[in-house]
């Protein structure tokens, strides 16, 4: 062995050890390495030592404080001889441990590994490269190995983090399971219904630290749990990432969530965020904080971003849940403040006078859109209390029919996407043994198979999302139940709460208004939660609506009172200042002004009503010529003129009216005469004598 020549430059002793490398004894201690070097460097004659230690580092890591001192020492050329253990111990990554070879090289430092017999100084040694590579296999073994461990634990549902979400503790009884932290879960619980109250994520965080609640860290500090972030400047400084992180936490459902991120590679320690179907799920396995439907109303709401308008605390609660019926874009809340005063608070569709997209106003304003989910709202729960085994009838009845036309039209889908997909297999077949008989070109080879390709990706990935969506489809049971349950929890329908239309209505779909002012119409479809878009039966009349009707029909009369009193009122007043004003005329106190301006009335209105005469008369049809008299048809008749036929029967009907007249004149003249004596004289058969027939009827004889 040769002896160190450079006497002014020291000997690097380096030693390193892993939390890992512990597993295996003291042989790997950082004292044994030590002891070991120590006594190398004396049997061989090498001075000057000094060592350089990295404790609990992995050798995959080559940030280390020990060998960037050592390094320094390098560059600066006051190393002459590096001495490890073994090549493990400088590191298990073939590409970084070459380059500190080449640094080595390049500052003519001797490299020695005392285990592995390894010495720069008797030339290259090809098993170094070897010895290298087994190093690094070493470190991906462990890795792969660690991997299968956590992935087998997961699957059977145990943890393989120690680490506890807020709300829970690690229970000591049973490893790896939780129970309720009840101080903790209030907050949480304060936190779900401030976000179904309305309340943004900032005014939620300004309250608890207003109320001095302690942030998570602080409260497990207090109650001796373990801490994560130990350091922190105020133990009241919730953020708004804090309360994020756990509105997003699934665990508060009862739902046990394991892999949820994964070291992608073990040298740069990286790690990501695990798709849902990489995770492991397991429900109900820990008690849960919050119920599920609450839950998943939260992640809702917090999908849509809300923008409180200027001047105002808040944003308009009814953000994110209308919707445009004719091109399915979310409507945007409109306002107009002047003089705190609201001018125009609506909604209207976010694709209206769109560079990108070109859709109708869809315009509906706010306060008719509350009246009209509270309406929707009060019917239903109504229809619910009062029916509650024919409403579960017909939520049923509507279901299974909308389900099965839905899952008929995804497995036709299915069967279509399927077939083409087998006639892409034969096609690519084909197109390959074309390929290789030459008979289709290498050009048009490759862009019709990349074309394949894509179209049989497209479908793979269309007919995965039919057949998910049919698996929900039969794995979903009716929800009535938990629409009975939402609405007995409510006993007062009066108001329209912001909890109460964040927990009842799931979406609005806005259609385009039709008419103008009274006359406008406008079609709303409003879809309750569990239960969807449900129509109450047209002939029921609920209460509320009856109250509703009387409350309108009360507000008209009054209306129409009070306008009936105010016109009466300006007639009264008006006649009152007419007569006022004839009494001074004929009084002769009026002044010239007044004078003037009532002779310019007069004149006003005598024109007006000359105008309005000859409009009328203008208006009226003309009137047919006046018809011959009977005068002048007899004259003509005696005369010898022809009469026209509507004269002719005008005249035989005026002679035959005439006859009748004189006829009943002359039957009452000759009824009204007295009868005339009868004088009989009857002389006898013998001529002796002569009787006279009076006029009573007696005979007299007349000698």
């Amino acid at each position: 062995m040769k002896k160190q020549p450079d006497k002014g430059k020291i000997t690097a002793l380096y030693e390193r050890l892993s939390h890992d490398d512990e597993r295996a004894g003291e042989s790997v201690s950082i004292e044994n390495q030590k002891r070991i070097l120590e006594d190398y460097a004396q049997k061989n004659g090498f001075t000057n030592i000094r060592h350089f230690t990295d404790d609990g580092v992995r050798g995959t890591t080559f940030k280390r404080p020990g060998l960037d001192a050592m390094l320094e020492e390098i560059r600066a050329g006051n190393v002459a001889t590096v001495i490890i253990k073994d090549q493990s111990r400088i590191g298990r990554d073939v590409v970084e441990v070459g380059l500190l070879k080449r640094v080595f090289d390049e500052y003519h430092v001797r490299f020695i590994a005392a285990n592995d017999n390894l010495d720069t100084a008797n030339g290259f040694d090809i098993m170094s490269i070897f010895r290298d590579v087994i190093n690094e296999w070493y470190v991906a073994d462990t890795s792969r190995k660690i991997k299968t461990v956590f992935k087998s634990r997961m699957e059977k549902g145990l943890r393989c983090s120690g680490s506890v979400c807020y709300g829970y503790l690690a229970s000591k009884e049973n490893k790896g399971e939780w129970i309720v932290d009840e101080e903790a879960a209030a907050v949480v619980r304060r936190i779900f219904q401030s976000v179904l109250a309305g309340e943004s994520i900032a005014d939620i965080a300004r309250a608890l630290r207003a109320e001095k609640v302690p942030i998570p860290s602080e409260h497990w500090k207090r109650i001796g749990a373990p801490v994560r972030a130990a350091k922190y400047a105020d133990p009241y400084a919730w953020t708004a990432t804090t309360i994020g992180y756990i509105l997003k936490r699934p665990e508060y459902t009862g739902r046990k969530v394991l892999g949820k991120t994964v070291c992608e590679n073990y040298k740069t320690k990286r790690n990501r965020r695990t798709a849902p179907e990489e995770q492991y799920i397991f429900d109900g396995e820990i008690p849960a904080i919050v119920d599920e439907e609450t839950w998943n109303t939260v992640q809702r709401l917090r999908e849509t971003k809300r923008r409180a308008p200027k001047r105002q605390k808040a944003p308009n609660r009814l953000t994110g849940l209308l919707y445009c019926a004719d091109c399915g874009a979310k409507l945007t809340h409109r306002h107009n403040l002047v003089q705190g005063r609201w001018i125009d608070d609506c909604f209207v569709c976010s694709h209206y006078r769109q560079l990108t997209s070109d859709c109708t106003m869809h315009y509906i304003p706010t306060a008719k859109m509350e009246a009209a989910i509270l309406a929707a709202i009060q019917r239903v729960s109504w229809y619910v209390q009062n029916n509650e085994a024919e409403f579960i009838q017909r939520v049923r009845e509507a279901t299974g029919q909308n389900q099965k036309n839905a899952m008929k039209e995804c497995g036709q889908k299915v069967n279509q996407a399927q077939r083409r997909c087998k006639e892409l297999d034969g096609l690519v077949k084909k197109l390959y043994e074309g390929n290789a008989t030459g008979k289709i070109p290498d050009k048009h080879f490759t862009r019709l198979l990349a074309e394949y390709d894509a179209e049989q990706t497209k479908l793979e990935v269309s007919i995965a999302e039919w057949q998910g969506q049919m698996e929900s489809w039969k794995a979903d049971t009716l929800k009535t139940d938990r629409f009975i349950e939402l609405v007995r929890r409510y006993t007062d329908f009066s108001e329209l709460t912001t909890p109460m239309l964040n927990e009842f209505v799931e979406k609005v779909v806005v259609h385009e208004g039709e008419g103008r002012g009274n006359s406008r119409r406008q079609r709303i479809d409003i879809y309750l939660n569990f239960i969807g878009a449900f129509e109450v039966p047209a002939h029921i009349v609920t209460p509320m609506e009856a109250e509703e009707q009387r409350r309108q029909q009360a507000e008209q009369a009054a209306k129409e009172a009070r306008s009936q009193g105010l016109a009466k009122a300006r007639e009264e007043k008006r006649k009152a200042e007419k007569r006022e004003f004839t009494a001074r005329k004929k009084a002769g106190l009026l002044t010239p002004e007044e004078q003037a301006a009532d002779e310019a009335r007069l004149a006003h209105n005598r024109a007006l009503q000359k105008e309005w005469r000859e409009k009328r008369k203008a208006a009226e049809p003309p009137k047919p010529p006046k018809p011959k008299s009977i005068k002048e048809l007899i004259a003509l008749q005696r005369a010898g003129a022809a009469l026209a036929p509507e004269e002719a029967e005008r005249f035989a009907a005026y002679r035959e009216r005439k006859n009748r007249q004189h006829k009943e004149w002359y039957e009452r003249q000759k009824a009204a005469q007295p009868p005339k004596p009868c004088m009989t004289v009857s002389l006898p058969q013998d001529g002796s004598a002569k009787h006279k027939k009076t006029q009573d009827g007696q005979g007299e004889r007349i000698a």
